[in-house]
């Protein structure tokens, strides 16, 4: 998840410290090196300090005026490599679970200015599962009306795997579907469970088969932006942006904002991403909690002729009294995005009472009887259960 939060400390009217670029990685494979870069505009003024901070404890500072000006402090998690470190680069020579969190870059310059800029992001370190996940439970054979109860559990991870079951290829319906909490293991890393339960009937085979397939797929949230209002009876909505930080601004828009409210007024927004990729996800919160999911106004997306896609949820309430205290209410919408990095499978072909020719194939039947052909072909993940103590191989004569 990639966060990004500004502060400002400005110390006269008159800006000139210009913050251009933070560039921390989002995500970060458990034991590679990290490279982050801070870039500034001193337009002009002396350069004062750099200082690198991680969830808000100082782990390396540059001073020009210091012999030498790089000097580093000792953090669990960040082993940072003096020597190829400096003024706008800081060079992790390898990351741990530890290693994730906030890193924040602060830049000082000296008189006249004595500006002061700070810059955060998220870094998070992923670790992917060294196998398939495993299929519990299920039986040799299966009658029609008998239950089907298996379970997916899912290798070390982090974050956790995201299983998904299919049945004959199809994805099983959410009403056979079993979720269990993820469990977090000593190591850091994290494992999850699913299960499958249903009634066997005729349409489960095909062939005298029934194939379950669970998948499991990591996914990273790498980029979450969000937009802040701070509204209420005195308060007015907070909407400043400093024009001494000029990185990049892809937060959500928020459309309909008053600035002002009290009890009894009708709260009607609208959240629309700056910027469009099919795993992108809006969503709001109401002081610091998820929005009562029937304040939330879903719209299709729009798609425009140029290619390019956006999307869009509104939020609509009426304002009571518990929405209000001293600090205002804050709503704030949030636009995440995330992908897949690594997907694994483990299927079961499970054999039912039901009669063939009397010939039993293995394989892809459906794919290659479609081709005139049938062959036996069994990846090394598969396991082939209840069938019968022969097995033979066809292959037609075309």
């Amino acid at each position: 998840m990639f966060t990004f939060v500004i502060w400002v400390i400005l110390f006269q009217a008159v800006y000139s410290l210009k913050l251009v670029e933070l560039n921390v990685p989002a995500g970060v494979a458990l034991g590679s090196p990290v490279w982050m870069y801070c870039g500034y505009d001193l337009e002009g003024d002396d350069l004062y300090s750099v200082k690198w901070y991680k969830d808000h404890v100082e782990f390396y500072r540059f001073l020009p005026s210091d012999q030498p000006p790089g000097q580093k402090y000792d953090l669990h998690g960040v082993n940072i490599d003096l020597e190829r470190s400096n003024h706008t680069h800081v060079f992790l020579t390898e990351t741990s679970l530890s290693t994730e969190g906030l890193y924040e870059c602060e830049v000082s310059t000296e008189a006249p200015s004595y500006s002061t800029v700070q810059v955060d992001k998220t870094l998070k370190i992923y670790a992917l599962p060294q196998e398939p996940p495993d299929i519990e439970g299920n039986q040799p054979t299966y009658q029609i009306g008998e239950v089907v109860n298996v379970t997916c559990q899912s290798k070390s991870s982090k974050p956790a795997s995201n299983l998904t079951w299919y049945v004959n290829g199809k994805k099983a319906k959410p009403l056979y579907i079993t979720a269990y909490p993820i469990q977090k293991q000593q190591n850091g890393l994290e494992t999850t469970a699913l299960g499958l339960t249903f009634i066997v009937t005729y349409s489960h085979f095909s062939y005298g088969a029934m194939r379950l397939r669970c998948t499991a797929s990591v996914i990273q949230e790498y980029s979450t932006h969000s937009k802040e209002l701070i509204v209420g009876e005195n308060i007015k909505a907070d909407n400043f942006y400093s024009s001494n930080v000029v990185v990049q601004d892809i937060a959500p828009r928020v459309t309909g904002d008053r600035g002002k409210y009290v009890v009894g007024d009708i709260v009607d927004l609208n959240c629309s991403s700056s910027r469009f990729t099919k795993s992108l996800r809006l969503s709001w919160t109401i002081n610091g909690k998820p929005a009562n999911i029937s304040y939330l106004v879903r719209y299709p997306d729009v798609h425009q002729e140029n290619g390019i896609t956006f999307c869009r949820l509104g939020l609509r309430f009426i304002v009571t009294q518990k929405h209000l205290h001293g600090d205002g209410l804050k709503i704030r919408c949030t636009a995440t995005v995330a992908k897949v990095i690594d997907t694994n499978e483990k299927e079961v072909f499970i054999g039912g009472f039901q009669q063939t020719s009397g010939l039993h194939v293995v394989g892809n039947l459906e794919a290659d009887l479609a081709k005139g052909r049938v062959d036996a072909f069994i990846p090394s993940w598969i396991f082939i259960l209840g069938l019968p103590t022969f097995m033979l191989q066809i292959q037609s004569s075309a």
